[in-house]
């Protein structure tokens, strides 16, 4: 059951491919239109200033994108490798990239960084909903052909689901709130206490914006409100998580309250035990990872590139002319 999702980012790529290219993390690395004896961000980065493209603070410098295989399908970092390999020569054909497997986890998966602008023609990669929706449909139907599990990220769900976000999902589409039910059941699956379930949420741009004894709220990062976790369904609220984190002998972080029978709630919802449905699609507005990095790091290179902004808006005659020889690339 391949999972796919991923996410755009500000910040420089240089700490992002440090950390997927980990030698304790990474079993398989492989590049793609890069020199493997240079530096990979330094790379992007002069195919970006080739073209004048992604020179801004604001602007989106590389995408993130996470291929995750089901334990169940028992599938090896060369064949999950060789798979996510043929969905990114098939998504990302005109842009550099860098796939690398890990295998720290009980879950074989794959990361995938992304230059932003294309090294044929300069142009931005960018997805809409739509076009989300056919990456995560390819990528089943690359799991299909070679006899691995497939993910319905369409079908519909019990959870809480208004029209508009139906009529999105048959679109092809993925609805923030399902974006955030995904991230969650995720987190459950993997996390034993609220600590770990709440950096888990933080690796995708979410946050707990309110957790009390009985309830919790979750702040999506393209949205400025918080939504309950039993507006998003049953399986989100505060009683079904601690009913989750206390099947693991855990207590949650900041009560000391404790479950010792399954909520009505949580037997409704199946909170845990099924696939996430839906797409972190959304989320490639902000970045995602299942390994023990969190978004300060990714935090921590904004507020770095924050400040290489503004030293460079105060020198920029000296540093326009430090750039107007941009090192040509051999294709």
């Amino acid at each position: 059951m391949p999972l796919f999702k991923g996410c755009g980012c500000k910040g420089k790529p240089g700490k992002a491919i440090d950390y997927i290219t980990d030698e304790k993390k990474a079993a398989i690395v492989t590049s793609y239109a890069l020199d493997d004896n240079r530096d990979y961000a330094r790379q992007f980065a002069e195919t970006a200033q080739l073209f004048h493209k992604a020179q801004r603070y604001d602007s989106r410098k590389y995408y993130h994108f996470k291929h995750s295989f089901d334990p169940k399908d028992n599938i090896s970092p060369e064949e999950a490798h060789r798979l996510t390999e043929e969905l990114a020569q098939e998504a990302f054909p005109d842009n550099e990239y860098i796939i690398a497997t890990h295998t720290d986890k009980n879950h074989i998966h794959c990361h995938i960084i992304v230059n932003s602008v294309s090294f044929v023609n300069g142009k931005m990669l960018h997805f809409t909903n739509n076009e989300y929706g056919r990456l995560k449909d390819h990528s089943n139907e690359i799991a299909a052909k070679y006899g691995y599990s497939t993910l319905d990220f369409r079908k519909p769900s019990a959870d809480r689901i208004k029209s508009e976000e139906r009529q999105i999902v048959l679109k092809g589409g993925t609805s923030w709130k399902e974006e955030l039910r995904e991230v969650i059941a995720e987190a459950l699956k993997i996390c034993s206490n609220m600590t770990d379930f709440e950096k888990h949420l933080n690796k995708y741009g979410v946050t707990i914006a309110r957790n009390t004894a009985k309830t919790i709220s979750y702040l999506h990062p393209n949205k400025k409100k918080p939504i309950r976790g039993s507006k998003l369904g049953k399986a989100y609220t505060k009683e079904a998580i601690i009913y989750e984190f206390t099947k693991s002998g855990d207590r949650t972080a900041g009560t000391s309250e404790r479950t010792t029978a399954q909520p009505e709630s949580a037997k409704q919802a199946g909170a845990g035990k099924q696939p996430a449905q839906g797409s972190v699609g959304r989320i490639h507005r902000a970045v995602e990872s299942f390994e023990a990095r969190t978004k300060q790091l990714f935090a921590a290179d904004d507020r770095e590139d924050e400040r290489f902004d503004e030293n460079r808006r105060r020198t920029s005659h000296r540093q326009s002319a430090s750039q107007s020889k941009p090192r040509r690339r051999v294709k």
